[in-house]
């Protein structure tokens, strides 16, 4: 870069000059940026069109084929018994009788007895126990599935007062008559009251580092019955549990020491087995239920290296589930399932019958006609769009801002320039408006190779907006007819369908739906090739816009470069100038003195 002298000799305010010479060589380069900002605002534009139409498309993906329309309603005249749901659209008019005679059952196996040792006692007690506060004064006890801190008073106990101490406590924590302690041979033990057979669980714990618990002869998660969170080697069983594994419907499952009964559970429920296992505190039993209802399903246990089964108080017979007994229009069936499907009706049995329950299906002109709506919606909204774009007022002493421009405007100004600059950018373009005439002519155009009783929409109560000036971006929209259409749908159906899926190989014979989708499909390809897709990137040179762009950007470094070189020569010639006229000076005072 040369030396840039600015001035000093001359007194000539070169940077000023050079500034304003710039400008005058910056005009072609703003010139071509705002070529290309309009160029960049017009893929935008093209893209936004293209997003709507391919919304548009979906919807008619779906109705093109008859899909949207497959709304048949299958009704029960009695739900608490039988409920009804149509799962096929080609579903005919039906009128049947179901009468339930049993439910189909799973398979469900259980124990015998009582599975664990009911018995919640501790280790002999010593001759005096003391209890010291913040020590070993504090339990917690788990009285069916609700918890309490047991907080003792600090002193010294005999067995007999620390029985009586405890049950105070227990009584003033969970009520009166709720768990009795009792005292034999130095031992406390605790046991629930209630129904034989069905007494409540009690668990008790250490309470943090406090060592209450242990102060008292008992173990952290002692429990009256089994404790599904305690080691199995922890617990007492009513048949001493051996370890190994077992078999349910040829599942092997692992039995350890080490395992919660938790565990176990978890094993077999994620299991291939198809059974859940579960284990109820009240009643102290296992169930194994097959997942499945039916004869097909099965519950069938095998001790393996354990006796877990044993243990359990189970056996090894199989137990099998039933199936469904109905009658369906007089005729008796079984159903492994209480839900099945027949000819695309589903019917999910709940309770049995002393009546016929009756079963039908209507066609649904409800959510058909609120299928058509949609398209009607996602439709207006397309020709609203394309509408706006090749109407919308150009104002042609609005262009792009240059950076300098935009230096000098405040944010809310420049908003509403560009605004004004964008308006009008696609105006008339070939592209949109061949769209545009494309679609409508689809929609307006009758299907040839139906009656005439509903081969067009105006026939089933859908109009088009008026194409005259005055109805601007709604010039082309449809308008429904609700009565109309309902009408139609409720005399036939079939007919109003057709108008819109009928496949007859050609644009002429094609119903609506197809129409639109060739013409929106094509719209699409037409403005991919144009500016590209959503996501592609604006300078994309497959595209026609986006190798304009990528031109007009090389274009700009070019005149970049020429603009830096343009500007150090000015400097250059500036400096030339100002040692010049230096030398100049000097010579004139190295003269003048000579004179004098």
């Amino acid at each position: 870069m040369p030396i840039r002298i600015t001035g000093m000799s001359s007194g000539m305010d070169t940077e000023k000059i050079i500034k304003d010479l710039m400008k005058a060589e910056r005009i072609p380069l703003d010139k071509l940026k705002q070529k290309k900002t309009a160029a960049t605002w017009s893929t935008d534009l093209y893209r936004e069109v293209n997003t709507k139409l391919a919304s548009l498309r979906k919807s008619l993906n779906d109705m093109r084929f008859g899909n949207d329309f497959k709304e048949i309603k299958a009704a029960s005249s009695n739900e608490a018994a039988v409920t009804a749901t149509s799962t096929n659209g080609n579903v005919s008019s039906i009128n049947r009788t179901i009468e339930v005679i049993s439910l189909a059952s799973n398979a469900v196996k259980s124990s015998t007895g009582t599975i664990s040792n009911q018995n919640l006692e501790g280790t002999a007690l010593a001759g005096s126990t003391n209890i010291t506060a913040g020590v070993n004064d504090q339990l917690n006890i788990t009285l069916n599935g609700v918890r309490k801190t047991i907080t003792l008073t600090a002193k010294s106990y005999t067995p007999a007062e620390l029985k009586d101490e405890l049950q105070s406590k227990i009584d003033g924590a969970f009520g009166a008559n709720r768990i009795n302690v009792n005292l034999n041979t130095s031992k406390l033990s605790l046991t629930p009251t209630g129904t034989a057979g069905f007494l409540p669980q009690v668990t008790m714990e250490a309470a943090g580092a406090n060592t209450g618990l242990a102060a008292i002869g008992f173990t952290d998660k002692q429990s009256y019955k089994l404790n599904i969170n305690a080691e199995l080697g922890a617990n007492k069983f009513a048949t001493t549990l051996t370890y190994g594994d077992f078999k349910i419907n040829g599942q092997t499952i692992s039995v350890n020491s080490t395992d919660k009964l938790s565990d176990v559970i978890n094993k077999v429920n994620n299991s291939a087995a198809g059974v859940i296992m579960s284990y109820d505190e009240i009643t102290d039993k296992i169930t194994f239920t097959s997942k499945d209802t039916g004869v097909a399903a099965q519950v069938k246990l095998e001790n393996g290296t354990s006796n877990f089964v044993s243990a359990m108080k189970m056996d090894t017979t199989v137990v099998t589930g039933k199936d469904a007994e109905v009658k369906i229009d007089g005729a008796t069936t079984f159903r492994g399932s209480n839900t099945f499907t027949a000819d695309g009706v589903t019917y999910t049995l709940k309770q049995t019958t002393t009546s016929p329950v009756t079963v039908n299906t209507t066609y649904d002109t409800d959510a058909v006609l609120n299928k058509i709506k949609d398209f009607v919606t996602k439709y207006n909204e397309t020709i609203e769009l394309l509408n706006k774009r090749v109407k919308e007022t150009k104002y042609k002493s609005y262009s792009p801002l240059t950076d300098d421009q935009k230096a000098d405007m405040s944010e809310d100004d420049i908003k509403l320039w560009e605004e004004k600059a964008k308006s009008g950018l696609l105006k008339n373009d070939i592209t949109l408006s061949s769209t545009l005439r494309s679609m409508r002519s689809a929609i307006i155009d009758p299907v040839g190779s139906l009656s005439t009783t509903y081969n067009s929409l105006s026939k089933i109560g859908i109009d088009t907006v008026s194409y005259d000036a005055n109805a601007q971006n709604d010039a082309g929209k449809l308008v429904i007819n609700e009565e109309q259409l309902r009408k139609a749908l409720s005399e036939d159906p079939n007919g109003v369908v057709s108008l819109f899926t009928n496949q007859g190989g050609s644009s002429d014979s094609n119903g609506i739906a197809q129409r639109l989708y060739d013409q929106a499909n094509k719209g699409i390809g037409e403005l991919i090739t144009k500016a590209g897709g959503v996501g592609t990137i604006v300078n994309d040179i497959t595209t026609e816009l986006g190798l304009q762009i990528k031109n007009m950007e090389d274009g700009i470094d070019r005149l970049e470069d020429k603009l830096v070189s343009k500007e150090n020569y000015y400097y250059k010639m500036f400096s030339a100038m100002e040692q010049a006229i230096e030398k100049s000076n000097a010579q004139m005072s190295y003269l003048s003195k000579i004179g004098g």
